[in-house]
C-alpha cells in the first residue's frame, strides 16, 4: 500500500498522528474550558460558607525555600482574576510562537510526530499530560510501598485559590531565582537584551557550547539543586504532604525545570498550572454548580473526562510520545549524528519578544 497523497509517512503512522491530534483538540477543549469552571467556582458563591472571593488575603511569594510575605493585603477574587490573566497571555504568547499550533500539526502528517514539539503551545499540553500521568504513576508506586503521602485538605474556595497561585509563584521563586539567576550570571559581558533572555531561558547561554560546556554543567547542577528544594519543600514548608509526596515532587520539580530552561519560563508555568489548577478545578466546579464534594469519589461527567484523558488517553499517549522521541535522540546522539539540546541553536520561537 502506498503513501496517502499529501503526506511522507507511512498510511499507518498518519493513522497515528491522527489519533494523537484528536486527543490534543480534546484535551485543548477541556484546558480552555477550565477558566471559566474556575471563574464560576470562585465568584458564584456556592463553593464555600466560609471563604468568599472577597475575602482578604496576604500574597506571599517563594525565595527558593523561603517565603515571604507582601506587607499588604487583596481580595481573593481580584487575585485570582490577576493571575488567569497571566496564564491566559501566556497561553496565547506560547500559541503565536513558530512553529504555530496547525502548522505543526501539518508537518506531523508530512514528517511524523517529531513536528509536534516545534510549538510551544503543544508542548505546554503535551507537558501537562506527561506530568500528570508520570507524575500520578510515581504516586501509586509510592502508595504500594505503604508510604503516606498526604494531600490537600481545608476549605474548598481557599484551596483553588492556592492551586490558582502556586503555579506562578512557585515557579517565579525555585526555577526563576534558583536557575534563571544562575544563567544571568554566566552571561556576564553580553548585550543585556541577551541576559534578560537568559533570565526568561536559561539555554540561552548555552547556545553554540558544546553539551558538556562549564555552563551547560552549572546550569543542570542549579535545576538539580532546585528540583530537591522544590521536592524538599513540599514535605517541610507544609502540613498537608507527607514524606511520600517526595519523590513525585523531586521529578516533577526536574521536569518543569528542563522545560523553564528548554523553552522558557511561559512554558514551565503552564504545565505546573496544568498540574495544579486544571488538574482540580472541575473538580471544584462539580462541587460549586452540582454539589458534588471536591474530594467525593463521585464524579460529574466533566470530572470523569478530564480524569480519563490525562490518566488513561492524553496522558498516556504524552508521555509515549516523550519517551519515542527520548530514544530517537539518544540513538541520534550515539550514532554521533546530531549533538545535543542545546548547541543547535534556539527552540522555536523561544526567548523573549518572539
Amino acid at each position: 500500500m502506498g503513501t496517502p497523497s499529501g503526506t511522507g509517512i507511512k498510511p499507518g503512522t498518519a493513522m497515528v498522528v491522527l489519533g494523537f491530534v484528536i486527543l490534543l483538540g480534546f484535551t485543548i477543549a477541556l484546558v480552555a474550558f477550565s477558566f471559566p469552571a474556575g471563574f464560576y467556582s470562585v465568584f458564584s458563591g456556592k463553593l464555600s460558607q466560609n471563604v468568599t472571593s472577597n475575602t482578604s488575603i496576604q500574597p506571599y511569594f517563594w525565595i527558593g525555600p523561603a517565603v515571604a510575605f507582601a506587607p499588604f493585603t487583596v481580595s481573593g477574587g481580584v487575585m485570582f482574576a490577576l493571575f488567569s490573566a497571566v496564564y491566559i497571555l501566556f497561553f496565547l504568547y506560547a500559541l503565536q510562537q513558530k512553529e504555530r499550533l496547525w502548522n505543526s500539526i501539518k508537518t506531523a502528517f508530512r514528517r511524523g510526530s517529531d513536528a509536534f514539539v516545534s510549538s510551544p503551545f503543544i508542548v505546554v499540553i503535551v507537558s501537562i499530560g506527561f506530568l500528570t500521568f508520570t507524575s500520578n504513576e510515581i504516586d501509586n508506586l509510592v502508595s504500594s510501598t505503604g508510604a503516606p503521602i498526604g494531600g490537600p485538605t481545608g476549605d474548598p474556595l481557599a484551596l483553588l485559590f492556592g492551586f490558582a497561585y502556586a503555579p506562578l509563584i512557585e515557579e517565579i521563586g525555585f526555577r526563576v531565582l534558583l536557575i534563571g539567576t544562575v544563567a544571568f550570571i554566566l552571561s556576564y559581558g553580553r548585550p543585556w537584551k541577551e541576559a534578560l533572555g537568559a533570565l526568561w531561558r536559561p539555554s540561552k547561554v548555552m547556545e553554540g557550547l558544546a553539551v558538556g560546556s562549564g555552563a551547560s554543567v552549572i546550569i543542570w547542577a542549579a535545576t538539580s539543586f532546585s528540583a530537591v528544594t522544590f521536592g524538599a519543600c513540599h514535605v517541610v514548608c507544609g502540613n498537608t504532604w507527607d514524606i511520600g509526596k517526595l519523590p513525585e515532587a523531586i521529578y516533577g520539580g526536574f521536569v518543569l525545570g528542563y522545560l523553564y530552561v528548554r523553552y522558557g519560563l511561559h512554558v514551565a508555568v503552564l504545565a505546573h498550572w496544568g498540574v495544579d489548577f486544571f488538574g482540580s478545578v472541575y473538580a471544584f466546579f462539580g462541587q460549586a454548580a452540582f454539589g458534588i464534594p471536591w474530594d467525593s469519589t463521585k464524579e460529574y461527567l466533566g470530572q470523569y473526562l478530564v480524569d480519563i484523558d490525562m490518566l488513561y488517553l492524553f496522558g498516556l499517549a504524552s508521555f509515549l510520545l516523550v519517551v519515542y522521541l527520548g530514544l530517537k535522540k539518544l540513538a541520534a546522539w550515539r550514532s554521533r549524528e546530531t549533538a545535543g539540546d542545546f548547541d543547535k541553536g534556539p527552540p522555536a520561537g523561544g526567548g523573549v519578544g518572539t
